[in-house]
């Protein structure tokens, strides 16, 4: 029944039968393009998509190369104000060893400048970045703070623009430092990609931003290509036909653009000399890169343990490594440099545990050039030091903007700024604090930077102020305190002159045999005042002082204290100027000594010594000499020999002067023989030597000043003739001797006598 109810409805009432209506053409096309209208929607919306991924991925990769690249910066600095901190620099000086410093800040001087300015708000945000145990930031100007707190003398900060760091805009990229802080609220907005990377240790993020059009050219086409769609099937195919091209070329142009991509980034790798690893914290395995795996001696990338991994590393950092990785967690990053195992490279290792996976990503790289350059310039500080501490006299060196550098414990001493002075001083504020210990001064007739002080002892300096090529300024004290004495000397003998020449004109009446012999002691004492008048006036500071100087600085040279000269020839040059300086300065020592003896003001301090001591150093002083001509010396002494009352300085300078006139005029090869034996009441000191000899007509004028055996200039020996005269002249003042015997072509023995006291002849008689 019901099918036939079924059927009747399918019968109208004449009784045809009723079939539904097909679908006209017009709706069929319309169906068609509809289809391929949500087709192509799709594929609109997927090639969107597509376009922003790659995009996307292409801003993260690069934000991470540059975070790398600025991290690595910020290491550097890092670095350098330690290494500041360590030589003992000021921030100005520590600012001036890094080219990307703008300026280097103490933050007691920031946070005591004005109110508001960029200074106190820089020292503000390091005082934030300190609490949150940052190493970086940055401050509200947009410059990078490094900061650096070595606990001992209060944190320090170096402030660096945020552009040096960061490359330039290039198409639709831009590249920024935010703060991480503020990093949410500076994310794009329509039309805009911007992927950030976040830094080790750091209230940083670098963020690249990508715009685009809302849409793109390729995008407009496909409308397009949908509107011609929807006039007819024909233009349809066509369209998606050259759309699936377009999509197929855009795929390999990205592929192309990732491998260049991924060969830039193995080039910055290879010049940066460093590489990634990547430490799994669930199977405990590192995985070391091909970059990284040639900074530990390997070929290719490889995985590895823990344990594995430190046994590259040198033992006496595998402690130090071992702890930096156990507290990575805690402290949300790793920085450590160590050894390799045969310390031939320094590795800083960092890293960041990923926040995605927890696995450890971070960078290896070579730092042994900064090692080695560091160590350079400690070595180049402690040469320094150890010359300014090798001068006698005071020594400062200050910067170009006249602070305080260096000095040496002379400089500290004569000056008396022991409570006072230190680094960073200005010239005049030192200058105040050393006058109260300076009680006359005046002026050098050499320059304007030259004068002669007399501080509180009575010792008279002569201070010389020369300018530096980097534009700072060296002080350097001289001890003139003989000179000066020299020169009040001369002056009182010359007025005694003038009082004798006065006196021997007002004696017209005397005798003619008194009027001559007063003419002889006139003319006598006028050779006399000439001969010390031109003595003191070429042994005074004209003479001794740049003398002393041009020694000094001749031995800075020949130990290259400041570094490497050069061409060896300088070296050579620079060793002949100190030998000649030292040659001149000790003829002037020799001049002045026998003006004293002339003058009656040489004195000798007599004690008990054993002559033995004094000769013995005197000949460990002088058997250099020796040794360079091949002459062989010896010292033979008798045993038990008494105490004699003598100068020891005196006793080693005899023994000085006559062993060195000995080696002068004895052969290559010769011997020279110091023997030391009583004779009677005497102690008898002998220098023999198998040299050239003395003629015998030159014997009896050896002893006096200025006599030697040939006055020609062509002689082969060089010498004042004052060595002799000297030590004859010290042998008298012990109450002693001096002979001589000498046979020509055979050798001479110089021999002095000392007077044993009466006391040690019994004593020394008994223990024979």
């Amino acid at each position: 029944m019901a099918r036939q109810t079924t059927q009747a409805a399918k019968t109208d009432k004449g009784g045809r039968s009723k079939s539904r209506p097909s679908l006209s053409l017009t709706k069929a096309l319309g169906l068609i393009i509809l289809i391929e209208g949500l087709a192509l929607g799709f594929k609109f919306y997927d090639d969107r998509q597509r376009l922003i991924s790659a995009k996307q991925v292409e801003a993260h990769r690069e934000a991470l190369a540059i975070s790398e690249r600025v991290n690595g910066h910020i290491k550097t600095v890092e670095q350098t104000l330690r290494l500041g901190f360590q030589a003992g620099w000021t921030p100005q000086q520590t600012g001036r060893a890094h080219p990307d410093l703008e300026s280097v800040v103490s933050m007691a001087d920031a946070l005591t400048a004005t109110d508001g300015s960029r200074l106190r708000r820089a020292g503000e945000t390091a005082s934030q970045l300190l609490a949150q145990n940052r190493l970086a930031g940055l401050t509200t100007e947009g410059d990078v703070i490094i900061v650096f707190d070595p606990s001992a003398s209060g944190p320090r900060f170096g402030l660096v623009p945020a552009p040096d760091w960061l490359p330039e805009a290039r198409g639709n990229r831009k590249f920024t430092l935010l703060s991480a802080q503020a990093e949410g609220a500076e994310l794009s907005g329509p039309g805009q990609l911007t992927a950030c990377s976040r830094l080790t240790n750091a209230d940083l993020s670098v963020c690249v931003r990508n715009s685009f059009p809302t849409v793109s050219r390729a995008e407009l086409l496909s409308l397009l290509i949908y509107g011609l769609l929807l006039l007819g099937p024909a233009l349809a195919i066509l369209g998606l036909f050259r759309m699936f091209e377009r999509r197929r070329i855009e795929s390999e142009t990205f592929e192309g653009e990732a491998t260049r991509a991924g060969r830039i980034l193995k080039t910055v790798l290879n010049q940066a000399k460093a590489g990634f690893w990547s430490w799994n914290t669930k199977t405990n395995q590192i995985w070391i890169s091909n970059e990284a795996a040639e900074l530990l001696g390997r070929e290719t990338a490889f995985d590895l343990s823990v344990d594995e991994f430190l046994r590259f590393v040198h033992d006496d950092h595998v402690e130090s490594l071992k702890q930096a990785l156990r507290t990575m967690q805690e402290r949300g990053f790793i920085s450590q440099v160590f050894a390799s195992q045969d310390k031939s490279t320094w590795l800083d290792m960092r890293a960041k545990p990923d926040e995605h996976t927890g696995a450890i990503n971070g960078i290896l790289q070579d730092v042994t050039a900064t090692k080695v350059a560091v160590a350079r310039t400690r070595q180049a500080e402690n040469r320094l030091r150890t010359a300014l501490e090798g001068f006698s006299g005071p020594v400062a060196l200050w910067d170009a903007r006249k602070r305080l550098i260096y000095w040496n414990r002379a400089f500290v001493r004569v000056f008396g700024l022991e409570p006072t002075v230190r680094a960073g001083m200005g010239y005049d504020t030192v200058m105040l604090s050393q006058a109260t210990n300076i009680i006359d001064r005046r002026p050098s007739i050499e320059d304007d930077h030259t004068e002669i002080v007399k501080i509180r002892d009575g010792t008279w300096f002569k201070i010389v102020e020369r300018s530096t090529k980097s534009g700072g300024m060296l002080t350097v004290g001289l001890d003139v305190s003989s000179d000066v004495r020299n020169e009040v000397e001369l002056t009182k003998q010359q007025g005694r002159l003038r009082k004798l020449v006065a006196e021997l004109e007002r004696s017209e009446t005397r005798t003619a045999e008194l009027t001559r012999h007063l003419k002889l002691e006139k003319q006598r004492a006028e050779r006399s005042a000439n001969s010390k008048n031109a003595f003191l006036a070429n042994m005074s500071h004209e003479l001794r002082t740049p003398l002393n100087a041009i020694n000094g600085f001749s031995e800075i040279l020949v130990g290259e204290l400041y570094g490497p000269l050069g061409d060896d020839r300088y070296k050579e040059y620079a060793q002949d100027i100190l030998d000649s300086g030292k040659h001149l300065l000790d003829m002037i020592t020799d001049l002045l000594d026998m003006a004293k003896i002339d003058a009656g003001k040489m004195t000798v301090d007599l004690h008990p010594i054993d002559i033995v001591d004094p000769v013995d150093a005197a000949i460990r002083m002088i058997r250099r000499k020796a040794e360079e001509k091949n002459i062989s010396l010896k010292l033979a002494a008798n045993s038990n020999l008494p105490l004699v009352e003598a100068d020891h300085r005196a006793i080693r300078q005899m023994i000085l002067n006559l062993v060195s006139n000995a080696i002068k005029f004895t052969d290559e090869g010769g011997e020279v023989r110091v023997t030391v034996d009583q004779k009677d009441k005497e102690l008898r000191v002998a220098v023999r030597d198998n040299g050239i000899g003395i003629p015998p007509d030159a014997l009896p004028r050896l002893g006096e000043p200025f006599e030697q055996v040939s006055d020609t200039r062509d002689r082969n020996y060089d010498g004042t003739g004052l060595g002799l005269a000297l030590t004859k002249s010290f042998a008298e003042m012990h109450g002693g001797r001096l002979t001589i015997a000498s046979e020509q072509g055979r050798g001479t023995q110089v021999s002095f006598y000392l007077p044993v006291p009466a006391h040690q002849q019994s004593a020394s008689t008994s223990a024979a």
